[in-house]
């Protein structure tokens, strides 16, 4: 989905980053493992 070769060191990175994503408000963890855009984020741009 990202472009990026699936390899479990790639898709750690990326998990730690959408963690952390999480806990500065931009991204909300629905699921284990399943992250959409937190409340009130519209995308790339929206001043949040």
């Amino acid at each position: 989905m990202f472009g990026m070769e699936v390899v479990p060191a790639r898709a750690e990175a990326l998990r730690s980053k959408a963690k952390r994503l999480v806990t500065c408000g931009w991204l909300a963890g629905q699921q284990l493992g399943r992250f959409t855009l937190a409340a009130g984020v519209t995308g790339p741009g929206d001043g949040s």
